[in-house]
Parts: C-alpha cells; structure tokens; sequence
C-alpha cells in the first residue's frame, strides 16, 4: 500500500523459497562432505612369507585347455564364424594366457621386448609371427598355419 510519500513496504517472499533455499544449501553442502570425507584406512594382512602357498598351476591341464581352445579358433575360422584377424587375435591370446598361467609372469600384457628380457624366445617368435595377421589388411598366414605353430609353443612349452 502506497502512502504519502510513495514508499512502498517490502514484498514478502513466499515461504516455499526459504524451504528450497535451506534444502539446495544442505544438498551443496552433504555433496562436499561426501567428496572430502576421510579415506578409510586399509588394514594389510602380512602374513608369514613361510606360511604362504603358492599355488603351481598343473603343467598338463593348461597344455589341454589351451590346445582345445586353439583347435577350436581354428575350427571357427574355417567354418566362417569367425573372421581371420580376430581368429589370429584369439590365437595370440591364447598362448600368451597359456605362458602366463604357466610362469605366473603378466605375459598378456607384455611387448616383444618385455617376453625377450624374461627370456620367452620361443613365445616372443611365435607372437611376432601372429602379429603381421592381426593387423595387415590381408592376413600373411593363414589362421590354420597360426594355429599350428602355436600348438607347437605349447606342446613344446616345459
């Protein structure tokens, strides 16, 4: 209401707006408190190096699986299910998980460089050999004479 000398009273804000206000400063500020909340601390287990089981993967078993998995890439391939370079990927895969499980090194993830400084020659050869068919945009070989050569690593494999 206008008086005399034109002032008019402040306008009251609807009560609903001090609610969301109060509601959005505590949602800013939870947010905060959950992103610099105190890491819980890690607890390690030191057990005894002598108590300590290392599991040997059985040589044998491995050799199995692993032929079988390359027979059956192989066998794919041939039969049109799967498409060469992803048959020759499976294949390198195959032996480098083979040689992992068999040494307990990281082999999957490791260049030809790393497999000739662990002394892995004949894995290094038979992956260098895969490699060209991976990537070229015809294969060198075909996944047939891949898959041979792999079974050859890992019959051969001690």
């Amino acid at each position: 209401m206008q008086d005399e000398a034109a002032f008019y009273s402040p306008l009251q804000y609807q009560p609903q707006w001090l609610w969301l206000g109060l509601v959005l400063v505590l949602i800013i500020g939870a947010w905060y408190a959950w992103i610099f909340r105190p890491a819980r601390k890690m607890v390690a287990h030191h057990e005894d190096p002598a108590r300590q089981v290392t599991v040997v993967p059985d040589l044998e078993t491995l050799r199995a699986a692993c032929l079988a998995a390359i027979n059956a890439t192989a066998s794919d391939a041939d039969a049109g299910r799967l498409p060469e370079r992803d048959a020759h990927q499976r294949l390198s895969f195959l032996v480098r998980e083979f040689a992992g499980a068999a040494t307990s090194l990281p082999v999957t993830s490791m260049t030809l460089e790393d497999l000739h400084r662990h002394d892995l020659k004949e894995l290094a050869a038979v992956v260098a050999g895969i490699y060209p068919n991976e990537f070229a945009p015809l294969p060198v070989h075909t996944v047939r004479q891949s898959a041979e050569t792999a079974r050859q690593v890992v019959l051969a494999w001690n």
